[in-house]
């Protein structure tokens, strides 16, 4: 994927139903930049803030061949995501209503997905 801003990817982000896996390559590349250091990253991530959206991990990787998933912020996407990474009995509840019947099946799949990803809900 060819981004050349970060208004690319917010719009690639709302193109894409509000949420995006993208590498870091492509990322940094949006924000002009040829490498990722510390300060970079925490510059891409509040760039990203200010676009709108948000990003998981919420430590933005240092590898360029690392993905991220991009999420326009306020939208129901967001409110899943923000869910699953905030395990507690009022998100379980709140991802059981979204999911219906289905609920612990998708609660245990989401919690493998983000687990085996680094998270720790």
């Amino acid at each position: 994927m060819e981004l050349e801003t970060l208004e690319d990817l917010r719009k690639a982000v709302e193109d894409s139903d509000g949420i995006l896996t993208v590498s870091m390559r492509d990322v940094r590349d949006a924000y002009g930049v040829k490498k990722l250091g510390v300060h970079v990253r925490a510059g891409i991530s509040k760039a990203l803030r200010g676009q709108g959206l948000a990003h998981y991990p919420p430590e933005l990787p240092e590898y360029q061949e690392e993905s991220l998933r991009v999420y326009k912020q306020g939208t129901r996407v967001a409110d899943l995501v923000n869910a699953v990474l905030t395990p507690s009995a009022d998100t379980d509840e709140q991802l059981r209503e979204w999911v219906g019947g289905e609920a612990d099946d998708v609660l245990d799949t989401i919690r493998e997905l983000v687990c085996s990803r680094g998270g720790s809900p």
